[in-house]
């Protein structure tokens, strides 16, 4: 079986050599970029597992880069910063970004995120499949029908449109405006809060027929299915 292959894109040619030494010895397989059009180009040409994108590097910078993919794949990019502000958190996550490090990162740090994404992965689903499932959790879309294990969970069409959005691509993050541009047309979201209602219920729902938490609200910036951790 081929090894997974991660795309590690930053400016500092230290920062890539501890990266790509820390993956390989994971038993991984590394390639490498230094700026943002290079990263886009050997993204395209190399269909990586994992992108690891420093936020910081030259014109396109992370940020743009990683809008740029997100139109197109769904694949795992983890961000890199030198600072471990709560906004530039916000922004990556809200760019399309699946997860966030602060540098310095130790090895050990560095490895559990990059198969934590990996593993997140596997459990991703085609879009436009009949049947959209991630864990225990079934939802068909042609009856609009969610299963939790055997047991069937009745939905309302907007609880039913924002489950099928998160099912969709179970590790990425979607923004609130994304949420409700999804699903705006069932209902008037005229109330901040009438969103974190819908989640609730959803939880709500999921837990009484025994499936797992599996909604997370990411502060200032949206929902995900599969939490971080």
């Amino acid at each position: 079986m081929q090894r997974e292959l991660v795309l590690v894109v930053d400016d500092n040619a230290d920062i890539r050599h501890f990266v790509r030494t820390s993956l390989e010895e994971e038993g991984l397989r590394v390639i490498e970029a230094d700026d943002g059009s290079s990263a886009l180009s050997k993204f395209h040409d190399s269909k990586p597992s994992v992108i690891i994108l420093d936020l910081s590097i030259g014109q396109p910078d992370g940020f743009e880069v990683c809008r740029e993919i997100r139109k197109t794949s769904t694949v795992p990019i983890i961000m890199l910063t030198n600072r471990g502000e709560e906004m530039d958190e916000a922004m990556c996550l809200a760019a399309g970004a699946d997860d966030y490090i602060t540098k310095p990162v130790s090895s050990r740090i560095l490895n559990l995120r990059v198969t934590t994404q990996l593993r997140h992965r596997s459990l991703g689903v085609v879009i436009g499949a009949t049947v959209l499932e991630v864990e225990n959790l079934s939802l068909n879309t042609e009856s609009r029908e969610l299963m939790v294990g055997t047991e069937r969970v009745a939905l309302t069409k907007t609880e039913y449109d924002f489950f099928r959005l998160l099912m969709e691509q179970p590790t990425r993050v979607f923004t609130r405006e994304q949420v409700i541009e999804a699903i705006g047309g069932s209902v008037d979201f005229s109330s901040d809060h009438l969103l974190d209602t819908h989640a609730s219920r959803l939880r709500l729902k999921i837990k009484a027929a025994g499936g797992p938490r599996v909604i997370s609200a990411i502060r200032g910036v949206g929902y995900r299915l599969i939490p971080l951790q």
